[in-house]
């Protein structure tokens, strides 16, 4: 009874522990709803063009669920509101956080182009102009060449002149929270493979034809063996009748002598197929260092067939 009681008490205890497990936690439930409502607030200022107030939805976004996507988001925000600093740091925040990005090129090619525009804001920033010692006076410059536009004056101011930009790669929309930016695929077509030289490709037509022939000679010396061996057995089945008394059976002897006169044959021609199979081997090898051609044409006539080879260098 004990045991009873003691093992209903253990299945309350498992399915409670499971059913408090199985339940997401509310605050885990309220964290990821409010991170996606200010990640679409961002996309949406993103896509209107006001950089800053979408910079202020990424971070707190970031600050509930450091998605590493965010950081991507936030550099580009800060590139395109003009913040050449902040988007440095939040490209190479990126490619630490995701080292194997699949548009890391890119996006290195634009940490390039930010720290040339750091570095010339600097320079701009940090170097004074020389000033003249006192009780000196300026020479005047000299008369520029014809055609050409002579420098300002000692009171004209310079001339304004366009500030160097760095062009900007296409702008590619922020990635879904959750998901990496998407990578620029570019199919390489292999080339097609080289066409095999004549002489190869006719030295591989004379090895097939040789192995072709030399195995078809081969199955003839096969098949003329067997009849030999028949030929042999109605010559035993003849003499031991004769040993034993009985009666001549001029079957056996018709069979037998069919027999000697195919093993004959076929062992003939299986021969000089397996001849003529080695010499297709040897040319078509040797064709392949030399411009030898073989061709083989078939013979027939009323009394047998045969092939005609012609070697021609």
């Amino acid at each position: 009874m004990y045991s009873r009681i003691l093992r209903a008490g253990l299945t309350i205890a498992v399915w409670a522990v499971l059913s408090l497990t199985a339940r997401p936690a509310p605050a885990a439930e309220d964290a990821a709803a409010s991170a996606r409502e200010h990640y679409q607030k961002g996309t949406a200022f993103y896509d209107l063009g006001k950089y800053d107030e979408a910079i202020k939805e990424f971070e707190a976004a970031y600050e509930i669920k450091n998605d590493p996507a965010l950081l991507y988001n936030l550099a580009q925000s800060y590139r395109l509101a003009g913040n050449a600093e902040q988007a440095l740091h939040f490209y190479r925040t990126y490619l630490r956080r995701v080292p194997k990005v699949a548009n890391r090129a890119e996006i290195e090619e634009r940490i390039t182009a930010l720290e040339q525009q750091v570095a010339q804001k600097n320079a701009a920033g940090t170097t004074p102009p020389a000033a003249a010692p006192p009780g000196t006076t300026t020479p005047p410059p000299p008369a520029p060449p014809a055609g050409e536009t002579p420098p300002p004056g000692p009171g004209t101011p310079p001339a304004a002149t366009p500030p160097t930009t760095t062009p900007t790669p296409t702008m590619t929309p922020p990635p879904a929270a959750g998901t990496f930016p998407p990578a620029e695929i570019t199919t390489v077509t292999a080339p097609p493979p080289p066409a095999p030289a004549p002489a190869a490709e006719h030295a591989r037509k004379l090895k097939l034809a040789a192995a072709i022939t030399a195995g078809g000679g081969g199955a003839l010396v096969l098949i003329g063996a067997i009849e030999g061996a028949r030929a042999v057995g109605a010559a035993n089945e003849i003499n031991n009748a004769a040993k034993a008394g009985k009666a001549y059976d001029p079957a056996v002897e018709t069979r037998g002598l069919n027999a000697q006169s195919a093993e004959r044959s076929l062992l003939i021609i299986g021969f000089l197929a397996l001849a003529a199979g080695g010499g297709l081997y040897y040319y078509g090898w040797h064709s392949e260092h030399t411009s030898a051609q073989v061709a083989v044409t078939p013979v027939a006539s009323a009394h047998g067939a045969g092939a005609l080879f012609q070697v021609t260098y």
